[in-house]
């Protein structure tokens, strides 16, 4: 059977048969997981027709508590630290795929909102980091909405981190601030789990220089 060098890297890497696979020689295992990547590069070439990507890796559900392969990929021109993620699992003898790049489709505009909207009373945003806690399938491609996501209507699991700037923070007790950015959030209609931050400066690193922080829920 005929491999590409990264279909034949990638099998080598998750299979006890690696001789056979330099080969060509692939038992029904190594076949039916070949069968899986390559149904997993075509559902995201079809759901994000702009992107190119490529597969990188695979970690297998055997020996974990999962009932999924997670497959590794990046996408071209797009650089992160981790690698995007895609789910494949059998459910009713059909391979149910899903993945998180939509969050990459959408996570500018979010921040941009939430950002623009902080600003407007008058609050001073260092930064907006957006997160998503699910995996979504098919029906949520390139045109997915973020309004419908940051508002709960798409599932995504939202994770919104929100980092102020303590140094020019009015005098008002943070408790206040966090009501204020809560009730804010809530009239928009903003589904998730936030976490505001309250730095020194706009210069201090997120993780040391903190003078307050909390967690609010919102469904």
């Amino acid at each position: 059977m005929e491999l590409t060098h990264e279909e034949e890297s990638i099998l080598s890497g998750i299979s006890f048969n690696g001789e056979q696979i330099k080969n060509g020689e692939l038992d029904e295992n190594d076949k039916a997981l070949l069968t899986e990547m390559r149904a997993v590069g075509a559902y995201l070439k079809k759901k994000y027709p702009s992107y190119e990507f490529v597969i990188t890796g695979c970690e297998l559900k055997a020996g974990t508590a999962k009932d999924y392969n997670e497959w590794y990929y990046r996408a071209e021109g797009i650089e992160r630290d981790s690698a995007f993620i895609a789910t494949s699992r059998e459910m009713d003898g059909k391979l149910e795929i899903k993945d998180d790049f939509y969050g990459e489709v959408v996570r500018k505009d979010i921040q941009e909102t939430i950002e623009g909207d902080l600003k407007q009373i008058g609050l001073p945003v260092v930064q907006v980091n957006i997160g998503f806690w699910e995996y979504l399938g098919k029906e949520y491609g390139e045109k997915i909405s973020a309004d419908e996501v940051l508002q709960g209507i798409i599932p995504a699991g939202n994770d919104i981190k929100i980092f102020l700037d303590g140094s020019v923070l009015s005098d008002a007790p943070y408790e206040e601030v966090v009501a204020k950015i809560k009730e804010l959030l809530v009239r928009k209609k903003v589904i998730g789990d936030i976490y505001i931050v309250v730095l020194k400066d706009a210069d201090s690193d997120f993780a040391r220089d903190r003078l307050y922080s909390k967690s609010v829920t919102l469904d």
